[in-house]
C-alpha cells in the first residue's frame, strides 16, 4: 500500500468566493505538485479526495478540491466544512485511496419543493457542481441561485451505516426519493393538483370559464389555457375576453407554461380606457402569426423534428382584480370592429338655423324648446369640463381625471389600476440590474422581464428543470437558446443507438443520421422483398433464383427430384400428390392451420370431406392454376393467366409446415393486423428473431412506424 503525505495548512478566513454549500476546497499548488511526485500516475486516484481534520479538536470530514489556486500554506474552504470542523485554525489533509463510488442513492426532502418536477435531472445538473463526496446519514444542502434545498441522506449503497463516505463522480447512481409523511405528502398532493402544468386547458374554439379568482391575492394559482396556433391559416387570430364586468378581469398571454405576471407578452391590461370610452363588449389580444417570433418558433422546432409538441401553443391566463367572475374565451381569426362605436363622439354637422348647442351639456336644441330644456339642463345636469361627461347635479367623487396623462374612470378600481400600472414610478427589474427603466409596468414585463431578463425562469429542453435562463451571449442567440440551455447543452452523452459521444443539443441532429438509416433500410427491405411462395410459410428468400417455384428450402424440399423434366410433368405430378395426401389424409399435426388440410380444424368447406374425384377436379381447377411459374402441363392452355405470367413472385401455393412457422405466422397476422408497422418489415422481424419480445423490440429498433 503506497503511502500517502499529509499537509498542515492553515485556514483563511474569507471564503467569500466558495459557494457556503460546497466540499470542494481550495488548497495550494504545491499540495499537487508533491502528490505527483510521490504517487505514480497509474496509482493516481480519481478523483482528490482528502481526509481534512481540524488539528484542535481532531473533528474530520471528507473534501473534494475545486483548483489548486491559494497561497502557499493556506486552504480556502466553504462555509460549510468550517461549520463540520467547529471553525479551524489550522488543519491537516491526507489524500485517500480507497473510497468507493455511489451506485445507489437514497434521500428525503426535508420539506415540499414544487418547482422540482423530476429529482433525476435535477440532481445531475447541480449536485456534481458543489459535491465531490457524500455521507450517509447527513444533511445535504444544495444552494443554487435563489434556490435552497434540504435533504436527509438516508442510505447510500444500500446500508444505512452512518460510517459510509462515498463519491458521486464517474458513477451511475440508482436513485430514490423517499415519500415526505403524511402531512407534507397531502400537501404535495394537493400543490400537485393546483400546479399550473397540471392545469392546462386546450381551448379550440370558446369556453366558458365559471368562477375565475383573483389572480392577484393568495396563493391561487390559476388554470392556463393554450391555443394551437399551427391549426390556422389566417395571418392573424383573436382572442377575446367576454364578461359581464370587464373592467374586473384580464387577460395575459405567452408562449410557455410558466406565464404569469411576471411574464407575458400579451396583455388586455391596458384596453380599459377603450372599454370606458367606448362601446366595446370585450377585450380582445391580437397574435400576428407571421411574426418574425412566432415564424422562427415553428421552423426551429420542425427542424429539430421534436416530438414535443408545445412549441405549437400559446398560453393564456384569466384572472379578476376585485371579484370572482364568470368569463368566456374564445378565439376567431376576425375581430368585430362594427360593434364599436364611440361614445365621445359629437355631431360635427352644421347645426340649421331652428337649433342651438346647449353650452351645458352641448347637445343641439330646437330653439323653440331651447328654454324648457335650459331651465332642466342647468338645474340638473352637471358637465365635467375635461372630459364633457354628463352627470346627475354633482360629479361623483369616483370620477377622476389623471394629471399625467388624458385618462379618466368612474370607478375607484380602474383609479387603482391605472396608478398602479403606469404611474408607480421608478418601474425596473427587482431581479437583476440590467433591465433598465420602463415608462410603465407592462412595458417592464413584455421588454423585459417576459423576454431577455437573467432571472426569467424557462424549463431547460435539456435537463427539464424549471432555471433562470441568464444572460444569453451573441454565441447563445445564434444557437437559439437561453444561456442556461446553451451550457446545459454542452453537456455529453452517449448515443443508445451507435455508443458515440455527442454534446446534447446536437443529439437530435445525430439521430436524425440514423432515422435516415433507418429510412433507406426499411426501403431496401420493402425493393429486395421475396416471400415463399407458400401462403403459410413466413421465409424470406434471399435468392431469387432459388428455385423454379419460388419456394424456401424447407417447402421446396418434397418436391426437389435430380430427373430431368423439360415439360415439367413430374413437378405437376408431385404438386398433384402433396395436395392430395394434404386434402385425403392430411399432415396428422393437431396445431396444423392450413385450410387445404384436413388435419386443421379451419379446412376449407369446399373440398374437406370430398371424395377423391371432387378432390383432384378442385386442386386442378383452383390450386395448380396458382402457379404462374414454371408452366404447367395442365395450364399450357390456360386462357386467364396475367401478362405477368412469367413472374414466379406471383406463385401460391398452400403446404403444411412446422410448429414453429405456424406459430410464428400466426404472430406475424396479429401484428399485422396491428397496422403500427409496415407488412414487408414485419416479415423480415419474424425472420430475424425467435420470440414476440424480440420482434416487437426489433421493429421499434428498424422500422419507421
Amino acid at each position: 500500500m503506497l503511502s500517502t503525505p499529509v499537509f498542515y495548512l492553515n485556514v483563511e478566513e474569507n471564503s467569500a468566493g466558495l459557494p457556503p454549500y460546497s466540499d470542494k476546497i481550495i488548497l495550494p499548488s504545491s499540495v499537487l505538485q508533491t502528490i505527483v511526485e510521490i504517487i505514480p500516475e497509474s496509482d493516481l486516484p480519481h478523483p482528490l479526495i482528502f481526509k481534512i481534520t481540524n488539528e484542535h479538536n481532531e473533528k474530520f470530514t471528507y473534501v473534494g478540491v475545486k483548483e489548486f489556486s491559494s497561497e502557499e500554506g493556506i486552504v480556502i474552504m466553504p462555509s460549510k466544512v468550517k461549520t463540520i470542523l467547529s471553525k479551524p485554525q489550522s488543519i491537516n489533509l491526507s489524500l485517500q485511496s480507497n473510497i468507493p463510488k455511489v451506485t445507489s442513492l437514497k434521500l428525503k426532502p426535508t420539506q415540499l419543493y414544487s418547482n422540482i418536477t423530476n429529482w433525476k435531472y435535477f440532481l445531475e445538473s447541480v449536485l456534481l457542481k458543489y459535491y465531490t463526496v457524500l455521507t450517509n446519514r447527513q444533511l445535504l444542502i444544495i444552494e443554487d441561485g435563489n434556490f435552497h434545498y434540504e435533504m436527509n441522506i438516508e442510505e447510500i449503497n444500500e446500508s444505512n451505516d452512518s460510517n459510509i463516505v462515498a463519491s458521486i463522480i464517474n458513477t451511475d447512481v440508482t436513485l430514490d426519493i423517499i415519500p415526505l409523511n403524511d402531512d407534507m405528502a397531502n400537501q404535495q398532493l394537493l400543490e400537485f393538483n393546483s400546479n399550473p402544468h397540471n392545469n392546462i386547458v386546450e381551448v379550440k374554439s370558446s369556453i366558458i370559464v365559471n368562477d375565475i379568482k383573483s389572480f392577484l391575492g393568495g396563493k391561487f394559482i390559476p388554470k392556463i389555457f393554450k391555443f394551437d396556433i399551427t391549426s390556422f391559416t389566417s395571418p392573424k387570430i383573436y382572442i377575446k375576453l367576454e364578461s359581464s364586468d370587464l373592467f374586473n378581469v384580464d387577460l395575459i398571454g405567452g408562449f410557455d407554461k410558466l406565464t404569469n405576471l411576471e411574464n407575458f407578452k400579451y396583455t388586455t391590461m391596458n384596453q380599459d380606457s377603450n372599454i370606458e370610452q367606448n362601446s366595446i363588449p370585450y377585450k380582445y389580444i391580437e397574435v400576428d402569426l407571421k411574426s418574425d417570433e412566432i415564424v422562427n418558433k415553428i421552423n426551429r422546432h420542425d427542424e429539430d423534428d421534436d416530438e414535443d409538441d408545445e412549441y405549437k401553443f400559446i398560453y393564456f391566463i384569466p384572472f379578476t382584480w376585485e371579484q370572482d367572475a364568470d368569463i368566456t374565451l374564445s378565439v376567431s381569426t376576425e375581430l368585430d370592429l362594427d360593434s364599436i362605436i364611440n361614445q365621445e363622439e359629437i355631431e360635427i354637422n352644421e347645426i340649421s338655423a331652428s337649433q342651438i348647442r346647449c353650452q351645458n351639456c352641448l347637445k343641439v336644441i330646437e330653439k323653440d324648446k331651447y328654454s324648457l330644456h335650459q331651465a332642466f339642463c342647468l338645474r340638473n345636469n352637471k358637465r365635467c369640463p375635461q372630459c364633457n361627461e354628463i352627470f346627475l347635479r354633482v360629479i361623483p367623487e369616483t370620477h377622476w381625471h389623471c394629471p399625467q396623462d388624458t385618462f379618466y374612470s368612474n370607478s375607484t378600481l380602474l383609479r387603482f389600476k391605472h396608478q398602479k400600472l403606469f404611474h408607480l414610478h421608478p418601474y425596473t427589474c427587482n431581479q437583476c440590474s440590467k433591465g433598465g427603466s420602463y415608462d410603465n409596468f407592462l412595458d417592464l414585463v413584455i421588454h423585459h422581464k417576459g423576454s431577455e431578463c437573467p432571472s426569467k425562469l424557462i424549463q431547460c429542453r435539456f435537463c427539464k428543470l424549471i432555471v433562470a435562463q441568464e444572460e444569453s451571449t451573441y454565441q447563445d442567440k445564434f444557437e437559439n437558446l437561453t444561456h442556461h440551455e446553451n451550457w446545459c447543452g454542452g453537456r455529453t452523452s452517449e448515443c443508445y443507438k451507435c455508443g458515440q459521444i455527442f454534446r446534447l443539443r446536437d443529439f437530435k441532429k445525430h439521430l436524425k443520421v440514423h432515422q435516415l438509416q433507418t429510412k433507406e433500410f426499411n426501403q431496401s427491405i420493402k425493393v429486395n422483398f421475396n416471400k415463399c411462395a407458400n401462403e403459410n410459410c413466413i421465409n424470406l428468400i434471399q435468392n431469387y433464383n432459388n428455385n423454379d417455384l419460388n419456394l424456401c428450402d424447407i417447402c421446396y424440399g418434397p418436391l426437389y427430384i435430380q430427373q430431368l423434366d423439360p415439360t415439367n410433368i413430374k413437378l405437376q405430378s408431385r404438386l398433384e400428390r402433396k395436395y392430395i395426401m394434404q386434402l385425403t389424409k392430411g399432415c396428422g399435426q393437431s396445431w396444423c392451420n392450413n385450410r387445404y388440410c384436413v388435419s386443421s380444424g379451419n379446412g376449407d368447406p369446399q373440398v374437406v370431406g370430398k371424395s377423391i374425384k371432387e378432390v383432384f377436379q378442385f386442386i386442378n381447377a383452383e390450386l395448380l392454376p396458382q402457379i404462374y411459374y414454371p408452366t404447367l402441363p395442365i395450364n399450357s392452355k390456360n386462357k386467364n393467366k396475367t401478362k405477368n405470367d412469367g413472374d414466379k413472385t406471383l406463385n401460391k401455393v398452400w403446404f403444411c409446415v412446422t410448429e414453429s412457422l405456424a406459430h410464428k405466422k400466426s404472430l406475424l397476422e396479429v401484428l399485422i393486423e396491428e397496422r403500427i408497422y409496415e407488412p414487408e418489415m414485419i416479415y423480415k422481424a419474424v425472420n430475424e428473431n425467435s420470440n414476440e419480445q424480440s420482434i416487437r423490440q426489433w421493429l421499434r429498433e428498424h422500422q419507421v412506424k
